[in-house]
């Protein structure tokens, strides 16, 4: 079963550039993690200060070891919550998923 995680983080007035820099590290890190189907960055474009991630993975399994990695705790839990306001995350449940077929 497919696990998601919504992430959004409230940025520190001025710090969402230097937040997006620290993040992208621990994307690659993440990406590369077994289990991690695929990583999503977001910028709201009313919010200017938010950031919305957006993590796939395949199972709770993976998402819990996702969580003990060293990218996760000394740059998401360390270095990049210095400089957000404010944190939340949701896991859920895959309930449906559709994409576009591309035009023949």
């Amino acid at each position: 079963m497919t696990v998601t995680t919504l992430a959004t983080y409230e940025c520190a007035p001025g710090d969402r550039g230097a937040v997006l820099e620290l993040l992208e590290p621990a994307r690659l890190a993440t990406i590369a993690e077994e289990g991690c189907e695929y990583f999503i960055v977001l910028q709201p474009q009313e919010r200017p200060d938010q950031i919305v991630l957006i993590e796939g993975w395949r199972s709770p399994e993976h998402l819990a070891a996702h969580r003990e990695t060293a990218h996760f705790r000394e740059i998401i839990l360390g270095r990049i919550a210095e400089r957000v306001a404010r944190r939340s995350v949701a896991i859920c449940d895959e309930v449906a998923m559709t994409f576009a077929q591309p035009a023949i």
